[in-house]
């Protein structure tokens, strides 16, 4: 294997695009500072030419805080593009997006993992027991915002995608013969575009979810809480963007739900909570009138509280549950029948949609998300004999 090619410039990214061009497939990760700074960005790129039978000859870092645009990678990083191998995708498909780069045609090693039912689906681990090759893990927490990247970090960086070829290789030939090939690779397009939708985080008109609203347990709050907390929300932000920081380390979520039920009336009261981090023992005073005007309006305003309706039991609660038992038991059934694990059979999102709306024919099974045809033709008939048996 050569020297990694560091590429830093313009120019140096359009040398790496023409030697990445002849690589049939292509090994892929990236690293972000997103544990050391108020919203985490794009930090590194390795890109390598995935190899079956050995690491890779030829291994690109893209320091994508030093070029201006990743543009010229986009085509080749698209659903055009040749393969492109990562482990546990979802979260580079979204650093990728937010840097512009939409990937597409992805193999992903993790999901080959999970559906062979092996149970350390770590990259290290598998890179170990696969390959028997020993990866060096000790910067998982860095923070790859630093600069200049060292000896150490380099090093690092490489061995994340030299060797993804031979792993997804092995990982490959394991599941053909146990043929479910089909199953891995309609799963990982279907996590690839999950992690490329906001879901419930955007509204059908455009409107996001606002950070507050996010907060585990900001749905049990009552009207005056949830309005303390949307002010708390606001002075934990802008402090945590001021000093560019995680939100979590100036004050963490828990401690947000916990300032707004007690609703502590001054900066003493703040502090006596707990619950501030270290660096946002200087807030106290501030979160203590965030309380005040919090109380003071009472509730939070009318366009906002559609995030928090809480859903009714729908009137077909009992009929999903009863689709949701027989779905489960010939699940577990045909799992052992042919020796493969559940999720191969029907991974958990698809039980959830089944079991929410049934399926009247096959053309609503293809109409789920991450059904596909594989499971259309194994299982179509049969699921919809056995969901209409409760309809």
């Amino acid at each position: 294997m050569r020297e990694p090619l560091l590429v830093s410039s313009p120019e140096a990214l359009i040398e790496a695009r023409s030697l990445l061009q002849k690589a049939s497939r292509i090994a892929l990760d990236c690293e972000s500072n997103g544990m050391h700074a108020w919203r985490g960005r794009l930090c590194v790129m390795q890109l390598a030419d995935a190899r079956d039978d050995g690491p890779a000859e030829t291994v690109v870092l893209v320091d994508t805080l030093a070029v201006p645009s990743l543009e010229p990678l986009a085509a080749l990083l698209g659903p055009s593009g040749p393969p492109k191998i990562l482990h546990d995708a979802g979260f580079d498909v979204r650093l990728l997006r937010d840097a512009g780069v939409t990937l597409g045609n992805v193999i992903d090693t993790s999901v080959y993992a999970r559906f062979l039912g092996i149970r350390e689906t770590g990259l290290a681990s598998l890179l170990a027991s696969r390959c028997g090759v020993t990866l060096e893990k000790t910067l998982q927490q860095h923070d790859w915002a630093t600069r200049p990247l060292g000896a150490r970090e380099l090093a690092y960086l490489t061995g994340d995608v030299a060797h993804l070829g031979p792993l997804a290789a092995q990982l490959d030939a394991e599941a053909r013969a146990k043929d479910i090939a089909d199953e891995v690779h309609e799963e990982t397009a279907y996590a690839v575009a999950h992690a490329l939708d906001d879901g419930d985080e955007v509204a059908p008109d455009g409107a996001v979810r606002p950070v507050y609203a996010r907060v585990k347990g900001a749905r049990d709050l009552g009207p005056a809480s949830r309005a303390v907390l949307r002010e708390v929300v606001e002075v934990r932000e802008e402090a945590a963007e001021r000093w560019d920081v995680p939100s979590g380390r100036v004050i963490s979520n828990s401690g947000l739900v916990q300032i707004a039920k007690a609703r502590p009336r001054s900066a003493r009261d703040v502090k006596a909570l707990g619950v501030l981090q270290p660096r946002g023992i200087e807030l106290a005073e501030r979160v203590a009138q965030a309380v005040q005007s919090g109380l003071a309006q009472g509730d939070i305003p009318a366009q906002e509280r559609r995030w928090f309706t809480t859903e009714r039991a729908p009137a077909d609660l009992g009929l999903r549950k009863a689709r949701e038992a027989l779905l489960t038991h010939w699940r577990t059934a045909e799992s052992a029948r042919r020796g493969v694990d559940l999720q191969v059979v029907l991974p958990g999102h698809c039980v959830t949609a089944l079991a929410a709306k049934g399926a009247a024919n096959v053309e609503a099974l293809r109409a789920v998300p991450g059904f596909g045809e594989v499971r259309v033709r194994r299982y179509g008939r049969a699921l919809v004999e056995l969901l209409n048996s409760v309809a």
